[in-house]
Protein backbone atom coordinates (compact mmCIF):
# COMPACT_ATOMS: atom_id res chain seq x y z
CA UNK A 1 0.00 0.00 0.00
CA UNK A 2 2.85 2.70 0.96
CA UNK A 3 4.38 2.22 -2.34
CA UNK A 4 0.99 2.81 -4.32
CA UNK A 5 0.75 6.41 -2.26
CA UNK A 6 4.81 6.88 -3.38
CA UNK A 7 3.69 7.08 -6.45
CA UNK A 8 0.83 10.01 -5.55
CA UNK A 9 3.50 11.53 -3.91
CA UNK A 10 5.89 12.86 -6.65
CA UNK A 11 5.75 16.15 -8.42
CA UNK A 12 5.94 16.11 -12.39
CA UNK A 13 7.34 19.00 -14.38
CA UNK A 14 7.20 20.23 -18.10
CA UNK A 15 10.34 21.31 -19.46
CA UNK A 16 10.90 25.05 -20.26
CA UNK A 17 14.22 26.34 -21.14
CA UNK A 18 14.98 29.78 -21.06
CA UNK A 19 17.48 31.68 -23.39
CA UNK A 20 20.55 30.19 -21.97
CA UNK A 21 21.21 26.99 -22.43
CA UNK A 22 21.05 25.42 -19.17
CA UNK A 23 18.77 22.07 -18.21
CA UNK A 24 18.33 19.62 -15.69
CA UNK A 25 15.40 18.88 -13.44
CA UNK A 26 14.49 19.19 -9.52
CA UNK A 27 12.34 16.37 -8.25
CA UNK A 28 10.43 16.28 -5.29
CA UNK A 29 9.12 13.25 -3.75
CA UNK A 30 7.60 11.90 -0.39
CA UNK A 31 7.58 8.55 0.77
CA UNK A 32 4.79 9.07 3.48
CA UNK A 33 2.00 11.73 3.50
CA UNK A 34 3.32 14.01 6.42
CA UNK A 35 7.20 12.75 6.03
CA UNK A 36 10.26 15.16 5.18
CA UNK A 37 10.25 15.54 0.86
CA UNK A 38 13.17 14.70 -0.92
CA UNK A 39 14.52 17.29 -3.09
CA UNK A 40 16.46 16.05 -5.60
CA UNK A 41 18.29 18.29 -8.21
CA UNK A 42 20.42 18.08 -11.13
CA UNK A 43 20.98 21.18 -12.84
CA UNK A 44 23.44 21.12 -16.10
CA UNK A 45 25.32 23.91 -17.91
CA UNK A 46 24.70 27.08 -15.58
CA UNK A 47 27.41 28.81 -17.06
CA UNK A 48 27.82 30.44 -12.97
CA UNK A 49 24.75 32.52 -13.98
CA UNK A 50 22.32 30.95 -11.43
CA UNK A 51 21.68 32.26 -8.39
CA UNK A 52 18.72 31.26 -5.95
CA UNK A 53 15.96 28.97 -7.03
CA UNK A 54 12.74 28.54 -5.18
CA UNK A 55 8.75 27.31 -5.74
CA UNK A 56 6.84 29.82 -7.11
CA UNK A 57 2.72 30.65 -6.65
CA UNK A 58 1.67 29.21 -10.00
CA UNK A 59 2.67 27.07 -12.84
CA UNK A 60 4.69 28.02 -15.74
CA UNK A 61 1.88 29.14 -18.64
CA UNK A 62 2.55 27.40 -21.93
CA UNK A 63 2.59 29.39 -24.86
CA UNK A 64 3.46 32.80 -22.56
CA UNK A 65 5.84 35.34 -24.35
CA UNK A 66 7.55 36.02 -20.88
CA UNK A 67 6.63 32.41 -19.14
CA UNK A 68 9.24 33.33 -15.98
CA UNK A 69 7.37 36.84 -14.93
CA UNK A 70 6.03 37.96 -12.14
CA UNK A 71 2.61 38.42 -13.60
CA UNK A 72 2.42 34.72 -15.09
CA UNK A 73 3.75 32.83 -11.97
CA UNK A 74 3.87 35.92 -9.07
CA UNK A 75 6.24 35.75 -6.25
CA UNK A 76 7.85 32.73 -3.91
CA UNK A 77 5.38 30.40 -2.77
CA UNK A 78 5.10 31.79 0.90
CA UNK A 79 1.44 30.69 2.02
CA UNK A 80 2.29 31.31 6.01
CA UNK A 81 3.71 34.85 4.95
CA UNK A 82 6.99 34.56 6.60
CA UNK A 83 8.95 37.78 6.88
CA UNK A 84 11.54 37.16 4.71
CA UNK A 85 13.89 39.98 6.59
CA UNK A 86 13.99 37.60 9.50
CA UNK A 87 15.45 34.81 7.95
CA UNK A 88 18.80 33.73 8.12
CA UNK A 89 21.40 33.96 5.38
CA UNK A 90 20.85 31.33 2.26
CA UNK A 91 22.04 27.75 3.77
CA UNK A 92 22.60 28.68 7.77
CA UNK A 93 19.61 28.15 8.80
CA UNK A 94 17.08 25.64 9.64
CA UNK A 95 14.18 24.71 6.96
CA UNK A 96 11.64 26.59 9.51
CA UNK A 97 12.97 29.79 9.15
CA UNK A 98 12.38 30.44 5.49
CA UNK A 99 9.49 30.54 3.15
CA UNK A 100 8.14 27.18 2.54
CA UNK A 101 9.28 27.75 -1.42
CA UNK A 102 12.74 29.00 -0.76
CA UNK A 103 15.16 26.01 -1.85
CA UNK A 104 18.00 28.23 -2.00
CA UNK A 105 17.80 29.49 1.56
CA UNK A 106 17.17 26.69 3.01
CA UNK A 107 20.00 24.75 1.70
CA UNK A 108 22.72 27.39 0.24
CA UNK A 109 22.72 29.22 -3.16
CA UNK A 110 23.63 28.37 -6.86
CA UNK A 111 26.14 30.84 -7.55
CA UNK A 112 29.39 29.72 -9.04
CA UNK A 113 28.23 26.51 -10.75
CA UNK A 114 28.31 25.18 -13.72
CA UNK A 115 26.85 22.09 -13.08
CA UNK A 116 25.02 21.01 -9.80
CA UNK A 117 23.48 17.37 -7.91
CA UNK A 118 22.17 17.53 -4.38
CA UNK A 119 19.79 15.69 -2.33
CA UNK A 120 17.88 17.17 0.17
CA UNK A 121 15.27 15.80 3.21
CA UNK A 122 12.99 19.10 4.15
CA UNK A 123 9.99 18.58 6.15
CA UNK A 124 8.69 21.75 5.61
CA UNK A 125 7.90 21.44 1.91
CA UNK A 126 4.68 19.45 1.86
CA UNK A 127 3.26 17.54 -1.34
CA UNK A 128 -0.12 17.08 0.09
CA UNK A 129 -2.93 19.73 2.24
CA UNK A 130 -3.26 23.39 1.86
CA UNK A 131 0.38 23.99 1.59
CA UNK A 132 1.16 21.63 -1.13
CA UNK A 133 4.05 22.69 -3.51
CA UNK A 134 2.42 20.85 -6.39
CA UNK A 135 0.86 22.42 -9.64
CA UNK A 136 3.60 25.24 -9.01
CA UNK A 137 6.59 25.89 -10.63
CA UNK A 138 10.36 26.29 -10.12
CA UNK A 139 12.51 29.02 -11.15
CA UNK A 140 15.87 29.46 -11.20
CA UNK A 141 17.18 33.09 -10.80
CA UNK A 142 20.14 34.81 -12.00
CA UNK A 143 22.98 35.97 -9.97
CA UNK A 144 20.72 39.23 -9.98
CA UNK A 145 17.98 38.33 -9.05
CA UNK A 146 16.14 38.15 -12.18
CA UNK A 147 14.30 35.43 -13.63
Amino acid sequence: FSFSFFCLLKASHRKWFGPVSSGGQVKFSQAVPQGPTEITVSLKNLQSLAGGYHVHILPIIVGSSDPCSDTDILGHFNPLAWNTSSSPSPGVGTVDQYEIGDISGKFGMLTGQNNFDAVYMDPNMPLTGPYSIMGRSVVVHYTDGSR
